[in-house]
């Protein structure tokens, strides 16, 4: 009896330490994912709705506003045009 009360409590704490991890990943990707300001992207930064300049929080962030708004995204640097090579 005493072997079946371990192995429920090694399964429970496993399965709480796995959604402890996914519940922080979820959080962390629900923080960056916040596109609520951006006006028009750029793969260095992007606008907001005040045409304020802000660089992406992180290196991914300009890949998923990209996927999710690709009509708001110019996929190069927002200063291309103003220093041509």
């Amino acid at each position: 009896m005493t072997t079946i009360f371990r192995a429920a409590f090694v399964a429970a704490a496993t399965s709480m330490a796995a959604l402890a991890i996914v519940s922080t990943a979820y959080a962390a990707v629900g923080v960056s994912l916040n596109f609520g300001d951006v006006a028009i992207g750029y793969q260095d930064g992007y606008y907001d709705n005040h045409h304020h300049w802000h660089h992406w929080r992180h290196p991914d962030d300009y890949r998923a506003y990209h996927t999710a708004h690709p009509e708001h995204f110019h996929d190069y640097m927002h200063n291309r045009d103003m220093h041509p090579h």
